[in-house]
């Protein structure tokens, strides 16, 4: 267990019941309000009451920060909770994020933020750049959209 960084849970840390083995931890509201299975929210919920984990929402001007660098590296598909959850360690660095998710991991080595993978035991190692690619006509777009607005197609998302 590392003490000198603060660590903060992605939902995935709580579903594996990690909140167990550390005696403080960050999260966002989002975070919380994604943990719905009964056993997890309720280990979640007694961590709570214990003063183990605590619910902080990240100031303006982190998620100004982090959504600049998520729309450079062009990863425009992260969720509010994965943009809560990468400002909020972007504002309390040091940090080390424990997540599964590998757009978020990208994120965070974007932003020169520690994490871990919790169950897929995959973390990427390269900064990736994304681009929105459509499946029919081959139209990149540098925003996201779910159908090409030309031929009418899904769009899917790879790394360049």
């Amino acid at each position: 267990m590392d003490y000198s960084h603060n660590i903060i849970f992605d939902t995935a840390g709580f579903l594996a019941g990690l909140q167990n083995y550390y005696n403080k931890i960050y999260t966002t509201s989002f975070v919380v309000n994604e943990v719905k299975d009964l056993k997890s929210r309720e280990l979640l919920d007694l961590a709570i009451y214990a003063g183990k984990v605590i619910i902080m929402e990240p100031q303006e001007k982190s998620y100004s920060i982090v959504k600049d660098v998520a729309k450079r590296s062009l990863a425009l598909k992260l969720s509010a909770t994965d943009l809560s959850v990468a400002s909020l360690a972007y504002e309390l660095k040091p940090s080390l994020v424990f997540t599964d998710d590998l757009m978020l991991q990208n994120l965070l080595l974007n932003l020169g933020i520690e994490y871990k993978s919790v169950k897929l035991n995959i973390k990427i190692k390269n900064k990736k750049i994304y681009e929105y690619v459509c499946t029919g006509c081959g139209k990149k777009f540098t925003k996201y959209v779910s159908i090409c607005p030309y031929c009418g197609n899904k769009i899917i998302t790879r790394s360049i």
